[in-house]
């Protein structure tokens, strides 16, 4: 009885338009090469990005908000104090 849970986390990323110019520089970049998506937004094709609708941690590949609620929900993360010596655990 191994106990599963899954979140999804939907944003939308908006480009300019962009000239071939831009696009050939952009791709002989290499930065393409290993990205889901063929973009990294917070690499060079942050420049061309002119709206973002949701989570930008998980536009990176990361839904970092996702796995905090998560953990905490199941008592593993420590709450949050402005200084880390006074973090306690559930």
């Amino acid at each position: 009885n191994e106990k599963k849970d899954i979140a999804v986390s939907v944003s939308h990323v908006t480009f300019t338009k962009l000239s071939d110019e831009e696009i050939d520089a952009y791709v002989a970049s290499g930065e393409a090469d290993d990205k889901a998506g063929a973009y990294g937004i917070q690499g060079k094709a942050g420049c061309f990005i002119t709206r973002i609708d949701g989570d930008y941690y998980s536009i990176m590949g990361f839904p970092i908000s996702i796995v905090y609620q998560k953990l905490k929900e199941e008592g593993y993360l420590a709450i949050y104090e402005p200084n880390p010596k006074n973090w306690t655990t559930n």
